[in-house]
């Protein structure tokens, strides 16, 4: 009896493990080297310096929810289409001495993990 209820519990935590980063459709066989990020399949208008065009992301504890972030930056070797989502593995730099009307941030893709359709 110990044995099922040991097993049991071991299942469970496997399980509760495995959905730790929401509905992140994780590649087993890579690992992340830097920050994940979801990009959403739409832009929307935004006021940076001037009106433009934002992506929404996600970042780390926030993929999986309802919660979109504008990003007024561009991703460093990443080419957004519209209509897909993405998950990305990315390099944050920091940046000593930025202008005083630049972000303080550079992102540079270190790969594109996975790209899909949401309505498929």
């Amino acid at each position: 009896m110990k044995n099922i209820f040991s097993l049991s519990i071991i299942l469970i935590s496997v399980g509760l493990l495995g959905c730790s980063k929401s509905d992140f459709k994780e590649n087993e066989s890579y690992t992340l080297l830097g920050t994940l990020i979801r990009v959403n399949s739409y832009t929307v208008n935004c006021q940076g310096i001037i009106p433009m065009r934002c992506m929404l992301v996600q970042e780390d504890v926030k993929i999986g929810t309802e919660d979109w972030e504008y990003f007024y930056q561009t991703i460093q070797g990443f080419d957004y289409e519209e209509g897909f989502i993405y998950d990305l593995d990315v390099k944050i730099i920091t940046i000593e001495n930025p202008p005083a009307d630049a972000s303080s941030l550079k992102y540079q893709l270190i790969k594109l993990i996975e790209k899909y359709n949401p309505d498929s």
